[in-house]
């Protein structure tokens, strides 16, 4: 069996998510639902409806799951006058849910429920006496708290604390509002806000930790006590009102009982003492002792009988409440199921191939773009608070966030991975394959980059479907798995079951959480953008440290104040700032993370693995949009299910057919089966094609929606084992891990902008073919004019990696001797612009900020001094491409011995630089140009003060000019030495010198650094060192 080496191990939790399917569910499959006899349909759908709607435990399962169909349904059997329309639609929607119950696993309300496997040999055992978990709807609550929050004389009694949220921004606070109802719209919230006025600055400042109102009132009062009392409290209760304050009404969501949290906040609070609020208290401690009651009966009808009591009381006390059951469910399965460990073995194996094959082995391109502009804004080291970053005076958030000035890039060259993939669908569609297995060659041509420097994310989770005809089946190896669910890898779908499970699996849960060498794990706590999905999103604390968002905080919790970023050249930090501790944040449940989830809360919870390789479902990169893919497999495992894409226009019935027969010439032709997975947005609906009543559901689907995926279901016999539709999620931890290291970190450095700063930067942007020529016949002429205003001077060329078609250009930094001259040099170089312009040659000219990278070359005497390196390295660069363009010798191994020089001179001696060169520069092979290498090592020789390069033409100019930059590398390494190790800049300065004389190219640079490390072998090896 072919076998790619396993990067992750399970942790010892499984969780089974199963159907609770009854197993006797009607269907009304006699049905016309073509409405060919409108009466007899109405005659006959309305008793199947009052059928069903008679068994307990449909209607109790349709009850919790669609308050609004089961107030249709009640209707439509009670009900004198209906339309034939109105119940199809009324049936349709019913048998969509009994579908669902009698073949999904995913939990929710009754249909399905979780619980744990032990490991080891294959047994289930599924009983009948499935226990409910009640909780108060998410909606329920926050309106009941939205009224209660409204109590005038309880609120100097609450805690308030500021809205974490929150962002200033042109002199005013601004949160951003929940989205509205069922609204799915990026970008769809709205915002509230408040002038920034002294009274405001000073409630954010008293409330950034929980105050009591009337204590934060007085504090007000205190330092204002011009203004009157009624005017504070005015203030403060608009606050309050615009989710600006929040109340400790509102329960964080660690709180996995809101509705106890509630209760304590109102005890603490002294609602006693209130009449009302006392009356208030009586009936939820009521509600609370029943939903108690619930949560011990596991017979289904006394459960019932007490949920039809409870949703009676909730009326009552929340106003506007929906017809709702006003409960959230989740189920634990009354089961005994034990998985062996070879099939944990193999869902390891999966997750590790998933990961081999991702399309983004280095993080996603918006990070990665944004990485790469931290670095070039802020430079290596340099800690920037979270708020100050993601504001719009700091880069703002990553592109494809809400809220973020850059949209998510949709550009996608095809590569050497998309053609194999291609070559693979095409082979198999030509031979009539419904599979492709991969082979480890597959794999390999399959794989981005160099898997060996890829960062494996610490902790991720992978969902399988199990397939075997018996548990036998399984203990004698005969199983497969098909996967069905990779969450991101910081968020968790176990997390939203935590209050299901016992000590010893939450604390398995939570030592999942924890793994992460070198950092500190902390748990991401804050509401949703609806509070409706409140009901999936509430996880119980299961690691020690917590960042609360938007809510009030628990005791310890880490202050989103107290969280900066930082960067070196692999990857992004996330830093407790008061610690110095690297933070990796884990959300605990699944939410959507693109729509549903606050922008800061993804930031955080993306940005300490944003380099770490994506991990996810099985991605067809420039395949996915074929109207047919095959089933992709690996081992004993499905990556991937075949799937079709459908439209109505691919079932546009020919003359004298039908839309049956239509969809069953479609099949034939695509090869499609009967048994298929319907998906379109969030839904997932195992149908039976072979089946009327599944068709016609396909059939309403695909008229909405427009085009529908189809994939197909498990395979025959598949579920066997266990009886019922199942799914194992499995938590894994990566085996082997480096740990996390933080880099030497800094305060920013200055931002000295154009008009009257001490440094001009100015950009030259256009072809950088053209940049060599001006660097070396027009932009000396432009120093020479204005040498007398300038200290120092140096050029950078600039192309951006991730967007490789935009625009490059040659940045030249100039040193003033005084700020006042900032005027006179940018007219000259102004002028030059119009010059190079006249002469064809790139002219478009910006000025800009120049901002000092303290984190990167040290600072004040340090920093000082790596400008003048700069200055020495740019003269050396511009002195080798004259040579090189007037000899015709190769300026790539001119450049190649002026690195290896560089870090000679950059040390105590030659010989520590040397080796420090070759420890700092990895060692690659393939194959080098002989010619190439040999005059490397031969230019790199030191003697005789450059002696080899003196005797080439042009080589006196060279030599002068690396003898310059010998003495500033010098004087720039005693300097920083008492700052920091100078080795950990060599790597720097060494590309800063690449881009400078040659360019920015990463695989031509490959080659100058095989060069430069051969010439510093040479002379160790020549020194005997």
């Amino acid at each position: 069996m072919v076998s790619v080496p396993p990067r992750y191990q399970h942790t010892g939790l499984v969780v089974v998510r199963a159907s609770t399917d009854p197993g006797d569910l009607e269907l009304p499959e006699h049905l016309d639902l073509d409405l060919g006899d409108p009466a007899a349909f109405l005659q006959e759908g309305r008793a199947w409806l009052a059928k069903a709607w008679a068994r307990g435990d449909v209607h109790e399962a349709l009850l919790i799951a669609s308050p609004a169909l089961a107030t249709r349904i009640n209707a439509l059997i009670t009900s004198a006058t209906v339309s034939a329309s109105d119940v199809r639609r009324a049936i349709l929607s019913t048998v969509t849910y009994l579908l669902r119950w009698q073949r999904r696993p995913t939990p929710f309300g009754l249909f399905a429920g979780v619980a744990t496997a032990d490991i080891g040999p294959a047994h289930a055992d599924i009983g009948t006496r499935h226990q409910a978990f009640a909780r108060v709807d998410a909606d329920w609550i926050t309106r009941l708290i939205d009224q209660i929050e409204q109590h005038q004389r309880l609120r100097p009694h609450l805690t308030v604390i500021a809205n974490s949220l929150g962002v200033i921004r042109d002199g005013r606070f601004i949160v951003a509002t929940r989205a509205r109802g069922d609204t799915h719209a990026p970008g769809s919230g709205h915002e509230v806000s408040v002038r920034l006025t002294r009274p405001m600055r000073l409630v954010l400042a008293l409330a950034t930790a929980p105050i009591r109102f009337d204590q934060l009132a007085t504090q007000l009062a205190g330092r204002f006590p011009e203004t009157p009392a009624e005017k504070i409290l005015a203030l403060l209760h608009t606050l309050v009102d615009q989710h600006i304050l929040i109340t400790n009404l509102r329960p964080p969501m660690t709180a996995a009982d809101p509705l106890s949290h509630l209760l304590d906040v109102l005890h603490d609070a002294d609602g006693e003492d209130l009449a009302d609020v006392s009356a208030l208290l009586r009936d939820l401690e009521h509600l609370r002792d029943l939903l108690a009651r619930h949560n011990a009966v596991a017979a289904p009808e006394r459960a019932a009988a007490i949920r039809a009591t409870i949703s009676t009381h909730m009326a009552a006390l929340a106003s506007g409440s929906r017809p709702a059951m006003g409960l959230a469910i989740d189920v634990a399965l009354d089961a005994r199921i034990t998985i062996p460990e070879p099939v944990l073995q193999e869902a390891a194996h999966a997750a590790t191939v998933l990961l081999r094959l991702s399309t983004e082995p280095f993080g996603r391109t918006a990070w990665m773009d944004y990485h790469a502009r931290f670095l070039a804004r802020y430079g290596p080291g340099v800690l920037v608070p979270v708020k100050e970053l993601v504001a719009d005076s700091g880069l703002g958030f990553p592109a494809g966030y809400l809220g973020a000035p850059r949209a998510r890039p949709t550009w996608r060259t095809l590569t050497e991975r998309d053609a194999h993939l291609l070559t693979l669908i095409q082979k198999a569609t030509m031979t009539g394959a419904d599979e492709i297995t991969l082979i480890d060659a597959d794999v390999t041509a399959l794989t981005i980059g160099d898997h060996d420097t890829v960062v494996t994310p610490q902790r991720v989770e992978i969902g399988v479907a199990l397939h075997a005809t018996s548990t036998e089946a399984i203990s004698r190896g005969e199983f497969g798995l098909r996967v069905v669910a990779t969450p991101r890898a910081c968020t968790s779908m176990a997390g939203r079951f935590a209050h299901l499970l016992d000590e010893d699996e939450q604390a398995r849960l939570a030592a999942s959480h924890r793994h992460c060498d070198g950092a500190v794990a902390v748990q991401l706590s804050f509401p949703p953008r609806r509070s409706h999905n409140e009901n999936v999103t509430r996880v119980p604390p299961l690691v020690p440290e917590l960042v609360h968002l938007g809510e009030h905080p628990g005791n310890g919790a880490i202050d989103v104040g107290d969280l900066s970023v930082t960067a070196d050249a692999a990857h992004l930090h996330l830093v407790q700032s008061s610690t110095g501790r690297l933070v990796v944040p884990r959300v605990g449940h699944a939410l959507d993370t693109v729509v549903q989830t606050p922008p800061l809360a993804r930031f955080l919870a993306e940005v300490a693995d944003a380099r770490s390789a994506i991990y996810g479902p099985f991605n067809y990169g420039a395949a996915r949009t074929l109207p047919y893919l095959p089933r992709i497999r690996y081992r004993r495992t499905i990556l991937a299910a075949a799937r079709w894409l459908l439209t109505p226009a691919d079932l546009q019935p020919s003359v004298g057919q039908d839309w049956d027969a239509a969809l069953q010439a479609w099949r034939h032709q695509t090869r499609a089966p009967a048994r298929v997975l319907l998906c379109h947005e969030d839904l997932r609906l195992p149908l039976d094609l072979d089946q009327p009543l599944d068709r016609a559901v396909l059939r309403t689907r695909l008229g909405r929606a427009g085009r529908v995926e189809l994939q197909e279901d498990h395979l025959p016999e598949g579920g066997g084992w266990i009886g019922r539709p199942a799914e194992l999620l499995i938590p894994l931890t990566a085996i082997d891990s480096p740990p996390r290291h933080l880099p030497i970190t800094t305060a920013p450095g200055l931002a000295l902008r154009p008009g009257d700063a001490t440094v001009l930067c100015a950009h030259l942007v256009g072809n950088p073919a053209r940049f060599d020529g001006i660097l070396t016949h027009h932009l000396p002429a432009l120093i020479s004019e204005v040498a007398d205003l300038v200290t120092c001077w140096w050029v950078r060329r600039h192309r951006d990696m991730i967007r490789l078609d935009a625009d490059q250009h040659l940045a030249v930094f100039l040193r003033l001797a005084d700020s006042s001259q900032y005027g006179p040099v940018a007219a000259r170089l102004a002028a030059l612009a119009a010059h190079l312009e006249a002469r064809g040659l790139p002219a478009h000219l910006t000025l800009t900020t120049y901002r000092e990278q303290p984190g990167r070359y040290g600072e004040g005497a340090a920093l000082a001094a790596a400008e003048q390196v700069f200055a020495a390295d740019t003269r050396a660069a511009i002195t080798q491409i004259t040579m090189a363009t007037s000899t015709g010798l190769p300026g790539q191994a001119l450049a190649a011995a002026s690195m290896a020089h560089l870090a000679a001179a950059f040390a105590p001696d030659r010989l520590i630089g040397y080796r420090t060169l070759v420890r700092q520069l990895e060692q690659q092979t393939g194959p080098l140009d002989r010619a190439l290498r040999g005059q490397a090592l031969d230019w790199s020789d030191p003697t005789g003060d450059y002696q080899a390069v003196r005797a080439l033409p042009d080589g006196e100019a060279v030599a002068a000019a690396w003898q310059a930059r010998d003495a500033a590398l010098a004087d720039y390494h005693h300097t920083l030495a008492q700052q920091r190790a100078p080795a950990t800049v060599l790597r720097t300065l060494l590309h800063d010198h690449h881009v400078r004389a040659l360019g920015v190219d990463p695989e031509f640079e490959k080659v100058t650094i095989r060069l430069t490390r051969a010439a510093a072998m040479r002379r160790l090896a020549l020194a005997g060192a």
